[in-house]
């Protein structure tokens, strides 16, 4: 990957550059001053996360400049992770530079209501927030003989799915109990494991028969990982806290239903399509509800023809991209 030399991807410019102690900031020396020097082309900046030192330098340079700046904090500042890992680093981070930088930007964009409420709990409602959620665009066909290959030996009726990064947060212990309580049920459990978990919870697959109740089978993307997400029968987001979790979504544009707990962002969406798709995070609740959706394929047929539509209407791109043009420029939304 060529470093500080733009390439385009989709059409866009995008610029790489190396980062240096401490890596865990994403310390750039580089990054920030080739930003410096496009400042004077640019008619807004936007920040994702709060963590990282490029973003508090980046928005200095922008606020000098005149430019405004759109922060997205990507759940980062949800009153439970401030106080979760790490917390008196992240303190400290917010007193010394987080809150000046918020309060620099223009406007901060968040993806759903209780975003901004935890923003506001914790007193860093520095700048106008506005409310936008993340956008998905499906493919127009999912080729039926690659959803037969991703779900070979498991037929429709029984296909359970986990897909997203691999963490004690997200309840991947709980997918697989109640996967254990279905006799007939099977899971494949898809995504990066970033903390090992994966030999930790793999005996727990194993049924008293000695069969497997599931496989975990890694990162899939691209095209096998559509006609995963199109193929099951229900994808299972049991998570701790999730700012959106576009998994959600992207299952609600290609008609898969999906079982989340509250504390995930775009259950507000699962609500639309019904409102017995978020549950409270209790074993026994999602054991229940997967139960009876695996039970019922005219339901799920149901929800899922909702669920393309609420999909296509309120999480569009074209939508979605229109409203954060309208961020930008500073006005507000529809």
């Amino acid at each position: 990957m060529p470093i500080d030399t733009p390439i385009s991807i989709d059409g866009v410019q995008v610029y790489y550059f190396r980062i240096h102690t401490p890596r865990r900031l994403y310390y750039s020396p580089k990054m920030v001053r080739r930003a410096k020097s496009l400042m004077t082309q640019v008619d807004a900046v936007h920040i994702n996360g709060v963590f990282l030192w490029p973003g508090p330098r980046i928005t200095q340079i922008a606020r000098n400049e005149g430019v405004p700046v759109t922060i997205s904090p990507r759940g980062m500042l949800m009153p439970e992770l401030v106080a979760g890992k790490s917390r008196w680093l992240k303190k400290l981070w917010l007193a010394f530079m987080g809150r000046k930088s918020i309060a620099m930007s223009s406007t901060i964009h968040v993806t759903v209501r209780a975003e901004a409420e935890g923003m506001r709990q914790l007193g860093l409602d520095l700048a106008p927030i506005l409310v936008l959620p993340n956008g998905v665009i499906a493919p127009p066909v999912v080729d039926p003989d690659l959803i037969a290959q991703v779900w070979e030996g498991i037929p429709p009726g029984r296909r359970v799915l986990y897909l997203g990064r691999l963490g004690w947060n997200k309840g991947i212990d709980m997918a697989i109990r109640a996967t254990h309580a279905h006799e007939d049920a099977h899971i494949l459990i898809v995504g990066y494991d970033e903390v090992g978990l994966r030999q930790q919870l793999e005996p727990e697959l194993s049924r008293a028969d000695g069969l497997l109740c599931g496989a975990f089978l890694g990162q899939i993307d691209g095209h096998e990982k559509w006609a995963l997400l199109a193929g099951a029968d229900v994808l299972l987001v049991p998570s701790v806290q999730e700012n959106f979790a576009n998994v959600v979504a992207e299952a609600m544009a290609v008609g898969t239903v999906v079982i989340a707990t509250e504390g995930v962002g775009a259950s507000t969406y699962l609500k639309k399509a019904d409102a017995d798709l978020v549950i409270s995070r209790d074993q026994e609740v999602l054991n229940n509800r997967l139960a009876a959706l695996l039970a019922d394929p005219v339901r799920r047929s149901r929800i899922g023809d909702v669920s393309r539509k609420i999909a296509a209407t309120d999480l569009g791109w074209p939508s979605i991209a229109a409203q954060m043009v309208k961020i930008y420029r500073g006005n507000q939304l529809d």
